[in-house]
């Protein structure tokens, strides 16, 4: 399992996702499923991946084997020569589309589903910045200022305080902090989602790779955060008072 997240502010991005690609006792690895893609000065990009390993690793790789052949070759669609977000978001789709036409038969004659979820964001010079949601199909969604944050992978337990407190105004400082409880929130409740957490912090307009961090388990700051949420939590349920009936 894999949580990833990106939340879109005025400021800029924040773009987080766990590094655990398989859990129990002797079976633990650890991948990145953040890739940065940069032209300095031109554009910034981010793409985050969850589903099954052996598909996205072959999605990247196709969009990687697009860029290098497309240093010798002007007319070689890439990642980094689309006119928008919206065109990369469609070209990575058409990507995951030529992977389904090649493994989606096999892998469903075994019982394996086809599954492939991907979050694409940045900004391209003279753009605003984007964060796009692109499904196993091939087509996506993207955030706005009404619906700042996506997520992809296991959602549920890192929803509630995304939903309660960010929002597009939120300073991109505290859209990192927001995150790391959301993804801290998951590491808690789902053992197959675990640290390093990789997280970029880009900010608008820079067109270039910001704060590029990896946050181990016993990191100083995260251990910190993880303990005020724990303990506020409990003392924020204790302050509220309890229902009259329930005294009875």
């Amino acid at each position: 399992m894999t949580y990833c997240l990106s939340l879109l502010c005025r400021e800029g991005i924040v773009f987080l996702s766990d590094t655990r690609t398989s859990a129990g006792a002797e079976n633990l690895k650890v991948h990145s499923k953040m890739r940065i893609y940069d032209r300095p000065g031109d554009r910034l990009l981010c793409l985050l991946s969850a589903g099954n390993l052996s598909v996205t690793q072959t999605v990247c790789s196709f969009v990687e084997e697009d860029l290098a052949a497309g240093e010798g070759d002007a007319g070689q669609e890439n990642l980094l020569n689309q006119q928008s977000l919206f065109t990369s978001a469609r070209y990575v789709g058409n990507v995951i589309r030529r992977v389904a036409a090649l493994d989606r038969t096999a892998l469903l004659a075994d019982g394996i589903g086809f599954d492939c979820n991907m979050i694409l964001g940045g900004q391209i010079a003279g753009k605003r910045p984007q964060i796009f949601h692109i499904y196993p199909q091939g087509n996506s969604i993207h955030a706005s200022p009404s619906a700042p944050f996506l997520q992809i992978g296991e959602t549920k337990y890192g929803k509630p305080i995304l939903d309660r407190g960010f929002t597009y105004e939120t300073g991109l400082a505290e859209g990192v902090k927001y995150g790391l409880i959301s993804m801290d929130a998951t590491l808690k409740s789902n053992v197959s989602v675990g640290t390093p957490v990789e997280v970029l912090c880009y900010r608008t307009d820079t067109l270039t790779a910001g704060k590029h961090v990896w946050i181990e388990d016993r990191d100083p700051y995260l251990s910190d955060l993880r303990d005020r949420w724990h303990k506020g939590v409990i003392s924020l349920v204790q302050e509220i008072p309890v229902p009259r009936w329930a005294g009875q």
